[in-house]
């Protein structure tokens, strides 16, 4: 008679045991979603979603490359370079002459030779500060 008993509590015991899950298995997976136009990243204050344009922590810039963003001086992501808006081999969309493609670039990394720099698309690296179409002026 107990054999039975016995039995059946350890089958009970056993097909339980495969649902329990560890501790930390809710805090593995983000506790939200992004949209489609924003990029989720998990940064050391948290979890945010990403996007363009938004407001950003400059001086944690470095956390911000991770998810191809870049967090400048004017507070604001934008894109890292190499995320498809290039016209060639090693040259970044949007300036004339060619500038290479970079994780970020200031007119103090380009030599004198190049200088000024023409603007003619997107500024990526915002060195046209005063949005005259030409940048690193001497």
């Amino acid at each position: 008679m107990r054999l039975p008993a016995l039995l059946a509590l350890v089958l009970v015991v056993a097909g339980g045991a495969g649902s329990i899950q560890p501790s930390g298995a809710a805090s593995i997976a983000p506790s939200h979603t992004c949209g489609s136009q924003y990029t989720h990243a998990a940064l050391s204050w948290g979890h945010k979603c990403l996007r363009a344009g938004q407001f950003c922590k400059g001086r944690e810039d470095d956390q911000y490359h991770r998810y191809r963003f870049h967090c400048h001086t004017g507070g604001r992501l934008s894109r890292s370079s190499g995320s498809g808006n290039s016209t060639g081999e090693g040259c970044q969309a949007g300036y004339s002459p060619c500038l290479p493609r970079v994780a970020d670039l200031n007119c103090a990394d380009i030599p004198a030779s190049k200088k000024p720099v023409r603007v003619t698309g997107d500024d990526p690296y915002r060195l046209d500060g005063d949005g005259d179409g030409v940048a690193c002026e001497p």
